[in-house]
């Protein structure tokens, strides 16, 4: 019995680290990643960069706001509601809200409020998705007026908005139109700082 302690404890020792040594190595080589040698590596397919856009009405779009999937119905119906208070355009303007919108501002009401307004720098920074089609737009812009057209609490001929304008679509089903009985008192409104 003594000489299997003598020779066989060490046998079993080395047997037993050389199969620990050689799991190392086997598990190196299964989970190690595998060698490219000279394959050149393909970058992962990445989205295009988010830029900033401009509508041909002049309204603004930050790079998050121009990746929205709804930005391009939005911006018609921003350009037709921003062009048609700066050109006096009662109608255009009547294709950009919900008619209950016309019922509240008719053509005469509507020109006395708008008769001197001037919008401009209007930056849509987030275009949010609603329920049942419907949108959220926070913007910003500036609007000139004379004093008497401007909101009653805020008597100036230069006022900053900053606001959301919610989207719905119209009766068709088929193009936005804003509402903004949809969310009261989302305007903040203030004098011009320069």
């Amino acid at each position: 019995m003594r000489s299997w302690v003598k020779w066989g404890l060490p046998v079993s020792i080395v047997v037993l680290l050389a199969g620990a040594g050689g799991g190392v190595v086997l598990a190196d080589q299964v989970y190690r990643e595998p060698v490219r040698g000279n394959v050149p590596e393909v970058p992962p397919e990445t989205a295009e960069p988010a830029v900033a856009v401009e509508s041909p009405g002049g309204v603004k779009y930050t790079a998050g706001a121009a990746q929205h999937p709804d930005q391009r119905a939005v911006m018609v119906v921003l350009d037709n509601h921003f062009r048609s208070i700066n050109t006096r355009n009662y109608d255009l303007w009547k294709s950009t809200v919900v008619p209950s919108k016309w019922a509240e501002l008719p053509k005469d009401k509507w020109m006395r409020d708008y008769g001197s307004t001037e919008d401009l720098d209007m930056t849509v920074h987030r275009i949010d998705t609603g329920p049942d089609g419907s949108l959220a737009v926070l913007l910003t812009f500036k609007s000139f007026q004379e004093v008497e057209h401007a909101p009653a609490n805020v008597p100036s001929t230069c006022l900053e908005w900053n606001l959301v304008y919610p989207m719905v679509l119209d009766e068709s089903g088929r193009s936005l139109r804003l509402d903004t009985s949809k969310l009261p008192n989302s305007a903040l409104v203030q004098e011009c700082r320069e």
